[in-house]
């Protein structure tokens, strides 16, 4: 009888020892059970609400975003996150601005982006001119140029100057 109870301990313990759990990081090592956890967050609102949160205090997260143009244009078009989430989007563009103080290359690439977007352009000026940081004189000056620059950029695509899929 001790026999077979040691042998049934034994056994017992070499079935336990062999079920450990695994490290998140091995479960995420198989493609398969990877690509299965992530469609669960993003079928999930609790789920992804808690990813996205994690993303946006998550600097690389922040930049991929950033980078990748669909991601951005889903969040910020007509039908996207953005329009129907102005607390996400405020918290979105205060996390964008204060990677922008610190980060000159993507200082310069929104930058960029805004100038390429008369509208936004326009509607910036306005507010800095009703907060007294520009004057009325300066503004109109500012639009001009706008619409020059405008300009030049139509004619240097017509004449395939600026063509993006021409290498140079």
């Amino acid at each position: 009888m001790k026999k077979m109870i040691f042998i049934l301990g034994i056994t017992s313990l070499m079935l336990t020892a062999c079920n450990q759990p695994k490290s998140s990081a091995q479960v995420l090592k198989d493609e398969t059970q990877r690509h299965e956890i992530m469609q669960t967050i993003a079928n999930d609102k609790e789920m992804m609400t808690e990813m996205s949160e994690i993303m946006m205090k998550s600097e690389n997260a922040k930049m991929m975003m950033m980078q990748n143009q669909d991601m951005m244009s889903m969040m910020m078009g007509n039908r996207g996150m953005m329009q129907n989430n102005p607390g996400m989007m405020q918290g979105m563009m205060g996390n964008m601005m204060q990677m922008a103080q610190t980060d000159s290359v993507m200082r310069k690439n929104m930058t960029g982006m805004m100038a390429n977007h008369r509208a936004m352009m326009q509607s910036m000026m306005q507010t800095m001119q009703e907060k007294g940081i520009m004057s009325p004189e300066c503004m109109k000056a500012n639009m001009q140029n706008l619409d020059k620059m405008k300009m030049d950029k139509k004619g240097m695509m017509d004449n395939g100057m600026m063509d993006n899929n021409k290498k140079e």
